[in-house]
């Protein structure tokens, strides 16, 4: 796992959204999308339910989302 994966992760989970979160990194969409399919399948466990225009963390990723905020500010 790479910090970029927490990164990236933490965009998408804030914005709900692919695009905007690429966006907001100065990356493109695909880059963020394989990002965190490679997380999720290093880590087991889809993180979001993916609807049409958004994405919503699931209870995996809530939990992810909180142990990588703590992660991110210590760092």
């Amino acid at each position: 796992m790479k910090l970029k994966h927490l990164e990236y992760f933490m965009s998408v989970a804030e914005n709900h959204n692919f695009s905007k979160a690429a966006e907001k990194l100065f990356v493109s969409q695909p880059n963020i999308s394989k990002y965190i399919q490679e997380l999720e399948r290093e880590l087991g466990v889809k993180l979001f339910d993916r609807y049409p225009r958004k994405v919503v963390l699931n209870r995996y990723g809530r939990y992810f989302y909180k142990e990588v905020k703590k992660i991110l500010h210590q760092l």
